[in-house]
């Protein structure tokens, strides 16, 4: 709880410098110490976008190194987000099959496709291999789903919340180029997808 309010206090002198215009703003850096290691502390309001940026560098195609969690990962995303807006305590099959949420999305073709998505399978799936990591007798089960299906469905879950709040997305992958743009056409994939037979 110190360490909280002292990250709290830097941060508040950080902004009070940059708007004073400090030549030279002052910088400050935050570790931890785990598990005899030193690394770079993670304010717990900010592992939420580091999540959104690992779902999107993944749904981009930058990396296959989250291969393993991915899933858990946009399940985790997704039931933030759904708290955060909706205080919403449900799993992620009820957040996308909720009428009232459903209604927001800004096209009637989105909330069909969002409602009868697969997505939520593959999330369960990739997110619920406990046991079978705990006996490890089926290395196997890592390859149930294609790197494709869980880059797709990446970017399905992050256009999910796009449509749902466009500013939340955006600000939380602030710094990422052309984030807006990538999105957009991601979401126009889905749109296509939604007008298949």
């Amino acid at each position: 709880m110190l360490l909280q309010k002292i990250h709290k206090l830097f941060e508040e002198i950080l902004t009070c410098c940059k708007r004073k215009g400090y030549a030279i703003p002052p910088k400050f850096n935050r570790f931890e110490l785990d598990d005899g290691e030193l690394s770079q502390f993670t304010n717990k309001r900010q592992e939420y976008t580091e999540i959104l940026k690992l779902i999107y560098g993944y749904g981009h195609g930058n990396t296959t190194e989250h291969d393993l969690v991915i899933g858990n990962l946009m399940r985790q995303a997704l039931e933030a987000f759904a708290t955060f807006q909706y205080k919403y305590k449900k799993g992620i099959e009820d957040v996308s099959t909720d009428p009232d949420i459903l209604a927001l999305l800004p096209e009637p073709a989105y909330q069909s496709y969002y409602e009868n998505l697969m997505y939520r399978l593959v999330l369960h799936v990739s997110s619920h291999k406990e046991e079978q990591i705990k006996a490890m007798k089926d290395y196997e089960f890592f390859g149930l789903i294609s790197e494709a299906e869980k880059k797709r469905t990446a970017k399905e879950v992050l256009c999910f919340i796009y449509l749902l709040n466009k500013r939340h997305v955006l600000q939380n992958l602030q710094g990422i180029r052309n984030a807006e743009t990538t999105l957009d056409a991601w979401c126009n994939e889905v749109k296509a997808r939604a007008a298949m037979p």
